[in-house]
């Protein structure tokens, strides 16, 4: 008769990435390896995730910058509701990105959020009036 704490159980399990922010799913796969080890728990299969991740951002950094088109954006950009009817308030930058991946733009770019905010800029009546905070007069 076999003890049963002899036997190993694997269990396994399928763990979705979040395409969209790799490096957030890298981060995150990094601190529970840390805990893995803390716990003296096998970190292999973390290791074995991590790794795929990193391909997936090497791959992505290697394809090059691939510029959006300018023109497009910052008319996207422009039917945002704040700059069609501006308030008192700022907008932020967040909520702009946000917007247009909503409207079906990529933002998987490395510093997109800089391309993003200079087009923002551009915008006649715009002024930045913090970090990530914009103010279009009426």
């Amino acid at each position: 008769m076999e003890d049963s704490h002899s036997q190993e159980q694997v269990v396994s399990i399928k763990i979705p990435l979040a395409s969209e922010n790799l490096r957030e799913e890298l981060s995150f796969y990094k601190e529970l390896r840390i805990l893995f080890k803390e716990h003296d728990k096998p970190v292999e299969d973390v290791d074995f995730i991590i790794g795929n991740i990193e391909a997936s951002i090497a791959i992505f950094n290697k394809s090059g910058p691939i510029i959006i088109d300018e023109d497009k954006m910052l008319s996207q950009i422009e039917k945002h509701p704040y700059f069609k009817n501006p308030c008192d308030y700022p907008v932020r930058l967040i909520t702009v990105l946000k917007y247009l991946k909503a409207k079906g733009y990529n933002m998987n770019y490395k510093d997109i959020d800089i391309y993003v905010d200079k087009l923002i800029q551009k915008i006649d009546g715009v002024r930045k009036v913090g970090r990530g905070l914009y103010q279009k007069t009426k």
